[in-house]
Formats: structure tokens, sequence, C-alpha cells
């Protein structure tokens, strides 16, 4: 049986790799996923000016989507990935807020958007299900009304085939991994071992850390009841980057979710 998530501190996932997420997720195609975003925007017949992105880590999305005209705000859990992001914006002249604020009690004051973001898997890290409803509740609050919530989880078909089995060796990079993971149905949480080794550059010496990282597989009938306990409206899943519905084998879902008017 897995250890209990209260008894690992905060600090195991996103401390140490801060620095080097960045180089972590140098593959990943933030302009596909934005546009995809506007996709489903569109689709849903709404053109939001103002965007919350809710876990926007080291702030790479609320870059970009500052850059194609949002007003963007971010907020974050981690101190050391705020840091990043803020060096990164101010370095790009941009004007975008970040605010270190956990999202099952997510308190901006009077700020409300049109819609709010949460990518890259960021609610399955929530392990506890009345912590995740509060964090929809919390987000319905700092929406305008007709506002957006769109979202995507990891699936538990995703979590239980070993997705986070993976491992970087190769000689040209800086940063290698190695990452095991375990799932347990019973508890519904994903278990990650993740290890580094990043080259300091002078040929001899590395720099190697380890984190624990833990996800929640939540279902479909869960999430949604959820959001609509919450007040939401109009739930709609997607298979991940399309508008189909989701797939017995679907391995990230998205869901959009509207506060009423």
């Amino acid at each position: 049986m897995p250890p209990d998530p209260a008894d690992s501190p905060v600090e195991t996932s996103f401390g140490a790799v801060s620095p080097f997420y960045d180089t972590l997720m140098a593959g990943v195609p933030y302009r596909f996923w934005s546009d995809y975003l506007g996709k489903l925007w569109k689709k849903h017949g709404t053109q939001p000016k103002s965007v919350l992105d809710l876990a926007c880590g080291t702030g790479t999305m609320s870059r970009l989507l500052a850059t194609r005209g949002f007003a963007v705000t971010g907020s974050d859990l981690s101190a050391g990935m705020l840091e990043v992001a803020r060096r990164k914006t101010g370095d790009a002249d941009l004007s975008i807020d970040f605010f270190q604020q956990d999202a099952a009690e997510l308190d901006l004051g009077d700020l409300c958007f049109d819609a709010v973001i949460c990518l890259f898997d960021s609610l399955n890290y929530i392990l506890d299900p009345e912590r995740v409803q509060s964090a929809f509740a919390r987000v319905l609050a700092h929406l305008n009304p007709g506002g957006t919530f769109l979202f995507d989880v990891n699936t538990e078909y995703a979590l239980a085939e070993g997705m986070f089995n993976q491992s970087c060796t190769r000689r040209d990079e800086a940063l290698h991994y190695r990452w095991r993971s375990r799932y347990d149905p019973l508890t519904r949480l994903c278990t990650v071992h993740m290890r580094f080794e990043f080259d300091l550059g002078n040929g001899t010496e590395k720099q190697i850390f380890h984190e624990v990282h833990r996800q929640r597989a939540y279902s479909k009938e869960d999430l949604s009841v959820w959001l609509r306990a919450a007040g939401f409206a109009d739930v709609t899943l997607y298979d991940a980057y399309s508008t189909d519905p989701p797939k017995k084998r679907s391995d990230r879902l998205f869901y959009l979710a509207v506060k009423p008017n």
C-alpha cells in the first residue's frame, strides 16, 4: 500500500526540479495547446479577454497567451516555479501578475476572469476529492458570468498503464532522468519516484536530486457531478486535442464548464 500523501511534504513535488522544469518541458508543444484552447473556446461561442492560468508553473503558457493579447494572471502553489515565472516574464517585458495560491483555497479578492485554465494534469495532483470540489467552487467564484473553466486530467487508464515510466539518458541532453510509477487501484493513487541528474557543464560534476510525485485518478462521473454541484453548467468532455467525446482508452481528457449568466 502506498504511503499516505499526508506523510509527504509538498516540497517533494516541484521543489528541486523547479529550476530545471523548462528544460524538462522543452518538448511540450505549448503553441499547439494554446491553439487548442482557442478552438474549444470558439466551439463554445466564447471569446475571453481575461484569463487566470491556475497552476501556471513557470508561466510559459501565461506568457504565450499574453503575447496573443489576453490579459493574463497566473497562480501556482510552488514558490520555486513562480520565481522562474516572474523572472521569465520580466525578461520578456510582459505585464503578468503571479500569486502563490493553493487552488483549493484560491482567493484573489475581487478579481474575476472571463476564463480560467488549469493545464498539464495539474488537478490530478490534488489528492483529496473534497479539495478538488473546493477548487471548483473557488474557480467559479473568480469567473465572470458566462465565463469558462477549461482543464485537463490524466485518466485512470493512463495512470494504470504506466504513462509516467519514462527516462532520458541521451548524451546531448544536460538533464537526465528516470521515473518509475506504481498505481494502486484501491486508493486510485499513482506514486512516481523521479531521479534527476543534471550535468553542471564542467565535464565531471553532476547535480543529482529526487522528487516523489503523486496523482489521483478521478472518474468522468465524479468530476462532472462536482462541477455541477459547484454551480457550473454545460459541462462538456473531450478526448484530448480533439472535439471527440471520451474514448475507452483516452489517456487525457479536457473538461469545459460554463458559469451561468
